[in-house]
């Protein structure tokens, strides 16, 4: 039985790393929901890049796309670093960049047979992940993972509570921070500026279940060049206090582009126009 006298206590919400963004510490389950095409997969994969260059044990679980399809985004997130949303890069740049990430794991799952545990088993067995200790483990999405009951796979209603408690006892287990994308109800897709916890598909268990959640929507509409603003809103935060910020996806690069970044666009944009303007 704890004391309410001990002195010493560890912080249990000791932030190791912040990727793409976001602050991340061992042991916490952070979910990330948006209507599809939003950009949710993209950022995970900015946030893989970030936390492998950073010398992280870092992996992306993905039950959505290929291994190829990733790659491809990636390189092209590649690109978006040295070039800016639209500028062209040569490809030893791309080599260079993405070379410095190399660590990250990529995972293409199947939603038939790859549950929690052999996603844990092949990070520990295969990749070498801590058995105790910091890294990131990045899952898109939850609601297709596959949950074995006494009857086979459970229908993806109520699979994804289970699954979201899953996640969040692997985090603890070896004090690895976890993240995975969620879906949305199918009316919070369009128009919506407020959001609850009550949007997140699936049973309560998924929303309670998180230490984080966070819900990424666009914020007016596309520019000409593809790119978009996008507003992110805290619906629950363990951690600390609740907070709404902003960010941009550039379409063509897949890549977030975040809130402290957020001139960059503009600079890209009007600085090669004002050059062309130079020399006519």
């Amino acid at each position: 039985m704890a004391r309410i006298g001990v002195t010493g206590i560890p912080d249990p919400y000791h932030f190791f790393g912040t990727f793409a963004g976001l602050p991340f510490w061992g042991g916490g389950l952070t979910l990330l929901s948006a209507a599809p095409g939003i950009g949710k997969t993209s950022w995970m994969l900015r946030m893989l890049l970030n936390a492998a260059a950073l010398g992280v044990p870092s992996a992306l679980g993905c039950y959505e796309h290929t291994e190829d399809e990733l790659k491809f985004r990636l390189s092209k997130q590649a690109e978006a670093m040295v070039g800016g949303p639209h500028a062209g890069v040569p490809v030893t740049d791309v080599e260079d960049t993405l070379a410095q990430s190399a660590n990250g794991i990529l995972l293409a799952l199947d939603d038939k047979k790859d549950t929690i545990r052999s996603l844990e088993e092949a990070l520990l067995k295969l990749y070498g992940f801590p058995e105790k200790g910091n890294a990131l483990v990045l899952v898109d999405y939850l609601n297709r993972i596959p949950v074995v009951g006494l009857t086979g796979v459970q229908p993806v209603e109520t699979r994804s509570g289970d699954a979201a408690i899953e996640l969040r006892e692997m985090a603890k287990r070896h004090g690895w921070a976890v993240l995975a994308a969620a879906a949305l109800e199918a009316d919070s897709f369009a128009g919506k500026e407020v959001f609850d916890l009550s949007d997140l598909f699936g049973d309560e268990r998924v929303p309670y279940t998180a230490d984080r959640v966070y819900v990424i929507a666009r914020s007016g509409q596309p520019m000409p060049c593809g790119c978009v603003d996008l507003a992110i809103h805290t619906l629950k935060d363990r951690t600390g206090p609740v907070r709404n910020w902003d960010m941009q996806f550039w379409g063509a690069r897949f890549y977030p582009d975040l809130e402290e970044e957020k001139d960059t666009h503009v600079t890209a944009m009007i600085v090669p126009a004002l050059k062309k303007e130079l020399v006519g």
